[in-house]
């Protein structure tokens, strides 16, 4: 397995996870998952276009971290499958994936920050991949503008940027 080498200064492991699971998230993931959602809310709000990201796929700007966290985990949102990363049982990252009828759409990809650079974000987006191959369809992964990390990940897994969507503001 190639591990990548860590950013320069950076404290951070690039040590893979042993015994990481990769599972369809459930009900019972809900209160674990809405740790993760809230420190992912926070960091997609930061960004330009995260409320548009949210609403493209049913979720109002005012929605509160346990409020996603249950529709996420319970399957509420249409054409939306959940990922969970877990770690002796516990959650440690998230994946949102959505079926559109050109295929599924990678939106989302979450971990503890305790545990980031240990690819589990690269797990997850490869267990998206695998379900988007098992089904014959394509796979696309959304980035948004300045989202350096989620770039990286995708550029490390060979993804290449092919449309940037710019607006007016209007």
């Amino acid at each position: 397995m190639h591990v990548r080498p860590s950013c320069a200064a950076s404290r951070s492991s690039t040590r893979p996870v042993p015994d990481l699971e990769v599972r369809a998230a459930g009900a019972h993931d809900r209160p674990e998952v809405e740790l993760l959602v809230d420190d992912a809310l926070g960091r997609l709000r930061s960004l330009r276009g995260g409320d548009l990201l949210l609403e493209a796929i049913g979720i109002e700007q005012d929605t509160t971290p346990e409020a996603l966290a249950i529709a996420l985990c319970e399957g509420s949102l249409p054409s939306t499958t959940t990922y969970v990363a877990t770690l002796n049982g516990a959650v440690v990252g998230l994946a949102v994936a959505v079926r559109t009828d050109e295929g599924v759409d990678l939106v989302g990809v979450h971990t503890a920050r305790s545990l980031r650079r240990r690819r589990i974000g690269s797990e997850l987006l490869g267990a998206v991949r695998s379900a988007a191959a098992d089904r014959g369809v394509r796979f696309e992964a959304l980035a948004l503008p300045g989202d350096q990390t989620v770039k990286s990940l995708l550029e490390a897994a060979g993804f290449r940027a092919r449309l940037l969507r710019m607006s007016d503001g209007r």
